[in-house]
């Protein structure tokens, strides 16, 4: 079986601290542990990357060589794309996110991200006919996809691993720096948005408590090497 990987560091893999200094642990990612089953597999994932920004470089990846029997995406942060595409690169905002509106309503601005996102995934299976397998990492896959035809199999991964049981919020680990470079530009203040987002915040740091009493990520934020050995089993088997 022929795997692209996109994503963000979820993608990578193991992480661990070297000093202040998070840095990715070589031959613990599920690229490493699928080709160890004998699949073939490419993974151009990246720390920190945005969702839109790893849809739009694998659709330039795949219009070069489309031989992949699946795209396996790890879904991140949506507020992600608001720094990257929304504040840094406008021309291309008007592109992909042309009625995009910020407010402290940041559930509904994120929908819409989301939304934009998914017929992003759907142009490249459209083009591509590659399914997708959405592992759910730094964000919930938002229901409303179901609608789409580029999901074959959806894992909710970090809900399984922490075992939650409560719906996961919009955004987890590292957040709040983000969200106040966004808040910042947009010129909304702290009060109004924490006012208006308590649950999500709230659910946030529940997960970041959680992560850190966790056996399964041994830097608090990112999975370990056997959870991405099981989840490769687990994929192996979703697809044959």
């Amino acid at each position: 079986m022929k795997f692209f990987i996109i994503g963000d560091s979820w993608g990578v893999g193991e992480f661990c601290y070297n000093g202040q200094v998070l840095e990715s642990v070589p031959n613990t990612g599920i690229d490493y542990h699928l080709r160890k089953l004998g699949h073939t597999v490419t993974n151009i994932s990246a720390g920190s990357a945005g969702n839109f920004g790893q849809l739009r470089s694998a659709y330039w990846t795949l219009n070069e060589n489309k031989d992949y029997d699946y795209i396996i995406w790890f879904i991140t942060e949506s507020l992600r794309d608001i720094i990257e595409i929304c504040i840094e690169d406008p021309q291309e905002q008007q592109t992909q996110f042309p009625q995009f509106e910020m407010s402290s309503n940041f559930k509904k601005v994120l929908k819409y991200i989301d939304e934009q996102n998914y017929q992003y995934a759907q142009k490249l299976y459209n083009q591509y006919q590659i399914p997708f397998v959405v592992v759910e990492g730094q964000s919930p896959l938002n229901k409303d996809v179901d609608s789409l035809g580029f999901v074959k199999h959806s894992i909710p991964w970090l809900q399984e691993l922490l075992e939650l049981d409560f719906p996961p919020p919009v955004n987890s680990f590292f957040s709040w720096q983000k969200l106040q470079t966004i808040l910042k530009h947009y010129a909304i203040t702290e009060k109004d948005f924490i006012t208006q987002n308590l649950d999500e915040l709230d659910r946030s740091e529940i997960i970041i408590n959680l992560a850190k009493s966790s056996g399964c990520f041994p830097d608090n934020s990112h999975p370990s090497s056997i959870c991405f050995k099981q989840l490769a089993y687990r994929i192996q088997e979703l697809v044959r």
